[in-house]
C-alpha cells in the first residue's frame, strides 16, 4: 500500500482501544443474558469505534480489524459452546484454547498498533472492503478530472499495474536476506510511493511518467523476485556475492531514474514554457524551422 504520513499519537491510542475493546466479550458473558446476544453486544463495540473515527483513518481501519477479531473469538465461543455442551472437559479445553488464540492475536495487534503499524489478522477480509470502497470512490472522483475517457482508462490500468507491481515489490522485499538491501529496497519502496501519490494528486501529468510505469515497476518486480529465487536455491558464493552487488547498483538506479519522474511530474509548467522558448530561440538562431 502507499507510504502514509506518521500516525500520530492519538491514532496509535484509539486503533489500540478499539482492540482492547474485544476483551470487554469476558465480562459480558457473566450477564444473565443468552451468551449469543452478549457476543453481538461485543460485536457492536469496535463498530462503535469504527462510526466515531473518520473512514479514511488509520484508526478507522485497525477499528475494522478488531471487529474481525471480535467476530472470530464471539462465533468461536459459541461454536464450541454448541459442539462440546454435552462434554465438560471438552468444553474447558476448547475454551481454554480460544482464550489462549484471543489473548495471542491480541497483544500483536497492540503492540503493532502502539508502533503504528498498518496491522492485518490472519485471513481478515473487513479491510479488503474498506480499501474496495475507498479505491472505487477515489476511481470516481479521478475520472472527473479528465475530459477524455479514452485517457482516463489508460491512467487507471497503468494505476492498478503500477499498484500490482508495488505489492509483489514488497513481498519481494520481505523475502531478502542481506540488511543493506532490505534498506535500500524499503528505500525504494518509499520512493515509489511517492510517485504514486503524486500521480493520485496530478492525474493529468501521468503521460510524463508513462515510459517509466510501462517498464519500471514490473522490471524491477520480475528481478527481486528471480534473484529471491536464486538466492534460496545457491548457497552463498562469489557469484552471490556479486548478485547483491548488482542488486544494490540497480536498486540505487531505480531511485534515482523514479526521483527523476518525480520531478519531471512535479516541475512548473510556466518553467516548462520558458524551456520551450529558449530552445525555440536557439534553433531560430541556428537556422532551424
Amino acid at each position: 500500500m502507499e507510504q502514509e504520513e506518521p500516525i500520530s499519537k492519538e491514532e496509535k491510542q484509539w486503533a489500540r482501544r478499539a482492540h482492547l475493546s474485544t476483551l470487554l466479550v469476558y465480562p459480558l458473558s457473566l450477564l444473565p443474558f443468552p451468551f449469543f446476544m452478549e457476543a453481538l453486544g461485543a460485536l457492536g463495540i469496535p463498530f462503535l469505534f469504527w462510526l466515531s473515527r473518520n473512514k479514511k483513518s488509520y484508526s478507522a481501519a485497525q477499528s475494522l480489524e478488531a471487529l474481525y477479531l471480535q467476530a472470530i473469538v464471539s462465533f468461536g465461543y459459541i461454536g464450541f459452546g454448541n459442539a462440546f455442551a454435552e462434554d465438560r472437559v471438552l468444553l474447558v479445553f476448547a475454551y481454554v484454547f480460544m482464550g489462549f488464540l484471543h489473548l495471542s492475536l491480541l497483544g500483536f495487534g497492540v503492540f503493532r498498533t502502539s508502533l503504528g503499524k498498518a496491522h492485518k489478522y490472519p485471513f481478515s477480509f473487513f479491510p479488503f472492503l474498506f480499501s474496495s470502497s475507498k479505491t472505487k470512490q477515489n476511481w470516481n472522483d479521478l475520472k472527473n478530472q479528465f475530459s477524455d475517457k479514452i485517457e482516463f482508462n489508460e491512467y487507471k490500468s497503468l494505476m492498478e499495474r503500477f499498484d500490482t507491481n508495488k505489492l509483489q515489490i514488497e513481498r519481494e522485499l520481505k523475502s531478502l536476506n542481506d540488511t543493506n538491501l532490505i534498506t535500500l529496497g524499503n528505500e525504494m519502496l518509499h520512493s515509489l510511493s511517492d510517485l504514486r501519490i503524486q500521480l493520485a494528486e496530478k492525474p493529468n501529468e501521468y503521460k510524463k511518467a508513462k515510459q517509466y510505469l510501462n517498464y519500471f515497476p514490473d522490471t524491477i518486480a520480475k528481478i527481486l523476485s528471480q534473484f529471491n529465487r536464486v538466492s534460496s536455491n545457491t548457497p552463498s558464493t562469489d557469484e552471490g556475492a556479486k548478485r547483491k552487488t548488482e542488486l544494490n547498483q540497480l536498486l540505487h538506479e531505480v531511485i534515482k531514474t523514479t526521483e527523476q519522474v518525480r520531478q519531471k511530474i512535479k516541475a512548473d509548467e510556466t518553467l516548462n514554457l520558458d524551456v520551450e522558448i529558449t530552445a525555440m530561440k536557439k534553433n531560430i538562431e541556428f537556422g532551424g524551422y
